[in-house]
């Protein structure tokens, strides 16, 4: 069909490329998710290893998770064509990555309880906030907002101090805990930004609405 209706060898040639191309747009289109599902099954052998003290495999298999989310959202931004899909899965990615972390490493007296509440509950709140902008916003879409990005790369970078210092890799040092604090700071700030944009949005849909 592509030699009829291109009327020559050259033209069959550039159908079967312009087909191959196609395909390869779908290939990397999809990679950005395939990056962010290859990060939340991880979740699983990471805690594993950190529960069974194996913590220089934990590292390195942490190190390789966290440079999946900066790859994600580097291949998302350059295709330019970020999937609704993968847009829901990367922050519940982050999320459950993070969040998990958190609980092992505070089981296993390496982080505080407090600083993993404090995670916690704020990733639990912005989720309950985003359910129900999702049932009551027609328009709401996940839009991480920059200082939600910056908590949690200050979280992963924490985290991995934390597990390179248990693997005699990577010490922090006397900046584990500035780092600490770092996490709680933008915890508080990140809360405060996806509150006040969750009312705004909120309050300009019930003025919609009530016109």
């Amino acid at each position: 069909m592509a030699v009829a209706s291109s009327g020559g060898g050259g033209g069959a040639l550039g159908a079967v490329l312009r087909f191959g191309w196609c395909t390869l747009r779908l290939g990397f289109r999809h990679l950005a998710d395939l990056l962010t599902a290859a990060r939340l099954a991880a979740t699983v052998p990471v805690a594993l290893f950190v529960l069974e003290g194996r913590d220089e495999p934990a590292f390195w298999l942490f190190l390789a998770a966290g440079a999946s989310d900066i790859a994600d959202g580097f291949v998302a931004k350059w295709v330019n064509r970020p999937t609704t899909f993968g847009a829901v899965l990367d922050p519940v990615a982050d999320k459950v990555f993070i969040g998990t972390l958190f609980v092992v490493l505070t089981l296993e007296g390496a982080v505080p309880v407090w600083l993993c509440a404090m995670v916690l509950v704020r990733d639990a709140a912005i989720a309950l906030g985003a359910a129900i902008l999702q049932a009551r916003v027609r328009s709401f879409r996940v839009e991480p907002l920059v200082v939600g990005k910056l908590c949690t790369l200050v979280q992963l970078v924490y985290l991995g101090f934390v597990l390179g210092g248990r693997a005699g890799i990577a010490w922090a040092g006397a900046w584990l805990d500035p780092l600490a604090f770092g996490v709680v700071a933008l915890v508080v700030a990140s809360a405060a930004a996806y509150l006040a944009a969750g009312l705004r949005l909120a309050l300009a849909a019930r003025g919609t609405a009530e016109r």
